[in-house]
């Protein structure tokens, strides 16, 4: 009855998530983080059936050897499916972060698949019985649960790291998603015969709702918000009760139509992503960070939150540490800044950009002439 009710579970799950795949009909595959939100429930998909796989073979003394290639395969999908999931973290809120994260997460998948391969020959980890049950090498088991979730403390060490930019409501389900089958699978450890697999499903379902309540929202290659999200935060900022200030910085990326002209627009891309990139080592709680259009970035607050000499400062010293750290690939990183502090009353949205638009094109036409401008924040024209 448990097996029955457990199978049931697990169809239950895949027919959800196969309703979600017929919504979305590739339009979430236009991203790097929408592809490998697609490979998630592939995996996730995968995972359920080789469960149900299993559930329906086991007990069965003449099936052993097709058990112990379902779970064989069982194990290596899981391993897959937190690996896709910190590479989907990554490819999400740090699509500039350097490809080291990567690199780590694909070793600890390695050594989880690696751990599966070489049960396969002295079943160190897991056996099948001669009734057709599974036998479970406790320390093996162990030791291949620790190298699976090692990906996930490294993601969230990093989440921890750059707590100041990410948002709560989008950090509490990146964070959720592996825990719920951690649970699960360390029920299932202690009590063989509960199966809680359909925890997958649930999780991936969350990411979704996270994914489709931001996408709207985001610029595609850069991951930053975009102009919908800066309009409407302007909008409610300036359109609500009160007295207050809103302050903004303007960022024009130097050089990008020679860097498209002349070594392509793909390399023109790879700039638009480290700009971006310099935004998030830069900006702190209370900011919103968006790409305004083509070249320009506006980074927005209301005041007492941060002030725009702290940010320029912050901008500086991380575009000198990328520049650093870059391979040299489409040049050295520059910009120029345009910044504006407002008081909300007598001043709508589109006059806020426009002066800010104003500012920066001055700080970057007395940046031709050889002319420094002043490094005071600017007076809200009257």
């Amino acid at each position: 009855m448990k097996i029955d009710c457990s199978i049931a579970l697990d169809i239950l799950s895949m027919a959800n998530l196969f309703i979600l795949l017929f919504g979305l009909r590739g339009r979430e595959r236009s991203d790097r983080a929408g592809r490998t939100y697609f490979q998630i429930i592939l995996l996730v998909l995968a995972f359920l059936s080789l469960d149900v796989a299993y559930l329906a073979l086991y007990g069965r003394p003449w099936a052993r050897a097709a058990i112990a290639a379902v779970k064989s395969a069982y194990f290596v999908v899981n391993a897959a499916i937190v690996w896709t999931w910190a590479r989907f973290v990554l490819h999400t809120l740090f699509p500039g972060a350097a490809g080291g994260h990567s690199a780590l997460y694909t070793a600890l998948f390695a050594a989880d698949a690696a751990i599966v391969l070489v049960n396969c020959v002295c079943g160190w980890m897991f056996s099948i019985s001669e009734e057709g049950t599974i036998v479970i090498g406790y320390v093996a088991m162990w030791v291949f649960t620790l190298f699976n979730y090692l990906s996930t403390a490294a993601v969230m060490l990093l989440l921890y790291k750059n707590r100041n930019w990410v948002k709560r409501e989008t950090l509490l389900p990146f964070l959720l998603f592996p825990v719920l089958p951690l649970c699960a699978e360390l029920v299932q450890i202690a009590v063989r015969s509960v199966s809680l697999i359909c925890t997958y499903a649930l999780s991936t379902l969350m990411l979704y709702q996270v994914s489709q309540g931001s996408l709207i929202y985001t610029d595609a290659l850069t991951g930053l918000g975009n102009r919908r999200l800066l309009d409407e935060y302007l909008g409610r900022w300036f359109d609500g009760a009160g007295s207050g200030k809103v302050c903004g910085v303007m960022i024009d990326l130097d050089g990008l139509k020679d860097i498209n002209d002349t070594r392509g627009h793909l390399c023109g891309d790879q700039m638009l992503v480290r700009m971006a990139e310099v935004i998030r080592r830069s900006e702190r709680k209370g900011m919103v960070a968006t790409r305004y259009g083509g070249d320009e970035f506006v980074v927005v607050w209301r005041d007492g939150e941060e002030r725009i000499g702290d940010l320029l400062r912050r901008l500086e010293q991380a575009r000198t540490a990328l520049n650093g750290q870059s391979s040299g690939e489409g040049g050295q990183l520059s910009f120029s800044t345009g910044s504006l502090c407002c008081e909300r009353g007598g001043l709508n949205v589109a006059d806020f950009l426009r002066r800010l638009d104003g500012e920066m094109y001055r700080v970057k036409n007395a940046k031709k002439q050889g002319v420094s401008p002043s490094a005071a924040d600017p007076p809200c024209p009257q």
